[in-house]
């Protein structure tokens, strides 16, 4: 948001009773003294305030303590309304600036303590902290592709880690909120039905006990999709029997703490080595990484073999596999564009259950080095090891 909009949001917090009173009173001050002034050097045969129009300017000049000089009352009445609008006017600029800057004040201590509501749009929503947040944070701005999208941290970390966190990343778009990220009213304050990616990490922050995690993870997710279904969702679990919850949530991606240390362990005795290998692809920096690319529309209709050959030689890319993404179908979607009464009726239902309905929900398989014949289609991603994004 720029600066001249963030201005704007605070003028329009200043409609409060209190601001009325004081822009009225002032507004009456200015104007009673332009037409006393007016009338007294109307009546004066050497004025130089002659018309109400100068009165009003004088009026504004003189509460301003700018004092240009340019219109002066010259008859002893209007000298005395210049005294009175001396005296009243100046302190009552000072409790009208003062309670302007009274909102910008309390705007950034809410802001500092994480009660502001925001207004993001596309942002990227991180729920909970553990000590593996800082990582993703670092991923997805210092290492990552998404350092101009806005991410809004929901937490109850002390307001010191915040700060500390604020500066560590202060060249990226960081926001934080301070609540239950469970409950819903602190959902809308972060704005979740206008965000494009929710990350539920397993929460180790405030004084919530960690047998709890997955099961507010689940409350969490479940909340989520009641508030914004088109939502993509990432979620952490510390226990593995707890997936069938998540997927009943329709959660995207399941990642569950330590999964696959079993695997990799038995690959450090069936294959030494193959557990560096991975974790230097995963790992934050420049070096050769796991990503998921789209694939140019030309090769749509080609074979998986004439798609690794052009990473190969034109990207220094190394294919090996491919993302197929399939799209969830919306009840919606199947109506015909006609105006039947059958139509119209399923419609006006989807609208009075404020939900979209789906016959299925979005699904991502994944193809590992398939048969040099396959061939690609407009569902496919590419799934490639590569330095940058190629």
């Amino acid at each position: 948001m720029s600066p001249f909009l963030k201005v704007l949001k605070a003028l329009r917090d200043l409609t409060t009773v209190r601001f009325f009173q004081i822009t009225a009173a002032t507004v009456a001050l200015i104007v009673l003294s332009a037409v006393g002034v007016h009338y007294f050097e109307h009546a004066h045969g050497d004025a130089n305030i002659g018309s109400l129009w100068d009165g009003i300017w004088w009026a504004i000049v003189t509460m301003g303590t700018v004092g240009y000089g340019d219109k002066y009352p010259l008859s002893p009445g209007g000298r005395v309304v210049g005294m009175v609008l001396i005296f009243s006017g100046v302190g009552l600029m000072s409790l009208f600036t003062a309670t302007i800057a009274s909102v910008f004040v309390e705007k950034k201590i809410r802001e500092g303590r994480g009660l502001e509501t925001v207004n993001e749009k596309g942002h990227i929503i991180i729920c909970g902290w553990n000590n593996n947040t800082e990582e993703v944070i670092s991923g997805l701005t210092v290492y990552g592709s998404q350092k101009e999208t806005p991410i809004v941290l929901i937490n109850e970390l002390s307001i010191d880690e915040i700060d500390s966190l604020k500066l560590k990343y202060s060249k990226y778009k960081l926001r934080f909120l301070r609540g239950n990220y469970v409950h819903e009213d602190v959902l809308l304050r972060a704005n979740v039905a206008k965000a494009s990616f929710a990350l539920i990490m397993a929460d180790t922050s405030g004084r919530h006990s960690q047998e709890n995690t997955d099961e507010r993870t689940t409350l969490a997710a479940l909340a989520i999709k009641s508030l914004a279904p088109q939502i993509k969702m990432i979620a952490e679990l510390f226990h593995g029997e707890n997936k069938p919850h998540l997927r009943r949530a329709n959660v995207d991606e399941i990642i569950v703490r330590g999964e696959h240390v079993g695997s990799l362990l038995a690959s450090a005795v069936n294959s030494p080595g193959i557990p560096g290998v991975f974790s230097g692809m995963l790992s934050l920096g420049d070096a050769n990484k796991l990503r998921r690319v789209e694939i140019p529309r030309v090769f749509v209709g080609k074979t998986f073999r004439e798609l690794s050959v052009f990473y190969r030689e034109k990207k220094h890319a190394i294919l090996i596999g491919l993302l197929k993404e399939k799209k969830a179908v919306k009840l919606a979607d199947l109506l015909s564009d006609n105006t039947s009464m059958i139509d119209n009726f399923i419609r006006e239902k989807i609208q009075e259950a404020k939900k979209d309905f789906y016959y299925e929900r979005d699904e991502t398989k994944g193809i590992i080095n398939p048969e040099d014949d396959y061939v690609i289609t407009g569902d496919d991603f590419a799934v490639v090891i590569s330095r940058g994004m190629p």
